[in-house]
C-alpha cells in the first residue's frame, strides 16, 4: 500500500499541476479577449463570440511575400489561421450554463477522487461509496469535455457559415479539440471498477 500511496500523491500532484496550467492558459486567453474587447467594444456587439478558423488559400491566388532579413530577399507566406467574431445560435447560452455547472460539479468530483484514493490506501477498496465517488469524478470531468466541444462546435459552425474571406477557403474551426481517448479510457476503467465491486458483492452473498 505504500507504493499506492506514493502513486496516489503523484496522481494528485499531476492533476493539480494540469488544472493550474489549464487555468493559467484559460485566464491568459480570457484577459487577452477582455482587453481586445475593451479596445473594440464600440465595433463588436455583445452577442458576438471570438472564434479561430483554419483557412487555406485558393490555388488560383498567388502567394503573398514578406522580406526575410537573414536571406535578404522576399519569401512567400500563407495564412493558415484567422480570428474573427460570429453570432452563434441561442443554444450557446445553454451550453455555457452546462459548462459552468460541470465545472462546479468537478470541484466536488476532485474531492471525491482524493477520498477514493484515501479509502483505497486504508484497504477499503470494493465498497459502494467508492463506486459513486469514482463515477462522480469521471463523469463530471466528461461533462466538462463535452460542453467544451459543444461550445466550439456551435460557435465554430456559426463562424464558418457567416465568414467569407476573398482568396481563401475556410476548412474548419481552429478551437483546441479535447483528447477523447483518455476520457474514454477513464470511463471504461471506472465501469470496470464498478463491475468488480458488483462481483465482490455477489461473492459475499454466496459465502
Amino acid at each position: 500500500m505504500k507504493k499506492f500511496r506514493i502513486l496516489g500523491i503523484i496522481a494528485i500532484l499531476v492533476m493539480i499541476a494540469n488544472i493550474t496550467f489549464n487555468f493559467e492558459d484559460g485566464w491568459s486567453s480570457f484577459l487577452e479577449g477582455y482587453h481586445e474587447g475593451a479596445r473594440s467594444y464600440k465595433s463588436v456587439p455583445d452577442n458576438l463570440y471570438r472564434v479561430s478558423l483554419e483557412v487555406k488559400p485558393l490555388e488560383s491566388i498567388a502567394n503573398d511575400s514578406i522580406f526575410n532579413q537573414v536571406a535578404e530577399q522576399k519569401v512567400p507566406y500563407q495564412i493558415s489561421e484567422i480570428t474573427t467574431y460570429a453570432q452563434p445560435s441561442p443554444w450557446i447560452i445553454l451550453v455555457m450554463i452546462i459548462s459552468a455547472l460541470s465545472m462546479f460539479a468537478f470541484i466536488f468530483g476532485f474531492y471525491f477522487f482524493i477520498r477514493f484514493l484515501f479509502e483505497v490506501s486504508k484497504r477499503n477498496v470494493f465498497c459502494e461509496a467508492n463506486v459513486w465517488r469514482i463515477r462522480f469524478f469521471v463523469y463530471s470531468y466528461t461533462a466538462i469535455i463535452v460542453s467544451m466541444e459543444l461550445f466550439a462546435w456551435i460557435a465554430g459552425g456559426a463562424a464558418i457559415a457567416q465568414t467569407q474571406i476573398p482568396g481563401y477557403q475556410i476548412i474548419d474551426h481552429a478551437e483546441a479539440s479535447p483528447a477523447w481517448l483518455p476520457v474514454i479510457m477513464m470511463i471504461i476503467l471506472a465501469e470496470c471498477f464498478v463491475i468488480g465491486v458488483r462481483m465482490k458483492e455477489e461473492q459475499d452473498l454466496t459465502i
